[in-house]
């Protein structure tokens, strides 16, 4: 006796490239979830990668994958299809930041957060009705460009959060960091809660990606006395 099984299934379908430069048809099942059980090319997912992209749908840096045919070690951006949950993945050197972004020019080191992953808050961009605006953009591996973060449940990344490595920042220290000044801070707790335990130090927040930046001897000092520097000289006209 024979039996014949309909059914429907929900599926994204695309044509690809293959590692032998031959454009083939894959088929994309559609998925609840991603499944971060098993390593992706190698690469074990962090809590903090997981979280990345299944709010934004980009990982936000650069890991290290494992080619599956030559097992080489590549350098790699991850993101996440919205529609199908699949975990898609672009070489690092594959990644192209556009020098304009809606009327603003981008610095290198601007260029660099975006290649290197990381989302970047840009300000004063012009929109398609000629009215100014600011977001905060980000390269996607699946899309294959630079994408705007405006809807996707992510923070203003000017917004410096109020606790840090388990310490509770006071309001004045997020006022100064909010101006973009250092802040000393103690009491801090090690991540994964070996060493360091009650250890303390520097910390400044950097609005262009949104995080921390800590240090145990205020490496910022020299460079502000440097452009402390640089104004006077320009003030003598030198």
């Amino acid at each position: 006796m024979n039996w014949t099984i309909s059914g429907t299934i929900e599926a994204r379908l695309s044509l690809q490239a293959n590692d032998f430069g031959e454009v083939e048809l894959r088929f994309h099942s559609v998925r609840r979830t991603p499944d971060f059980s098993k390593p992706f090319f190698g690469h074990v997912f962090s809590e903090e990668d997981r979280r990345n992209l299944m709010v934004s749908g980009n990982m936000g840096r650069v890991v290290d994958l494992v080619h599956g045919i030559t097992g080489e070690t590549v350098p790699s951006l991850i993101s996440r299809d919205r529609l199908t949950n699949e975990l898609v993945q672009v070489r690092a050197e594959w990644v192209r930041i556009p020098l304009v972004i809606k009327g603003v020019t981008l610095d290198e080191s601007q260029r660099k957060v975006l290649r290197e992953g990381k989302p970047l808050y840009i300000e004063n961009m012009f929109s398609a009705r000629g009215t100014l605006f600011n977001a905060a953009v980000q390269y996607n591996a699946d899309k294959r460009y630079v994408e705007f973060l405006l809807r996707m449940g992510v923070t203003d990344l000017r917004e410096v959060p109020r606790v840090f490595r388990g310490k509770e920042l006071k309001k004045w220290q997020v006022e100064k960091l909010k101006a973009g000044e250092v802040v000393y801070v103690d009491g801090l707790v090690d991540r994964k809660g070996k060493g360091y335990q009650g250890y303390q130090g520097y910390l400044r927040f950097d609005k262009r990606i949104g995080k921390f930046e800590f240090s145990f001897k205020n490496t910022w000092k020299e460079e502000k006395k440097e452009e402390k520097g640089n104004v006077r000289n320009r003030g003598r006209g030198i």
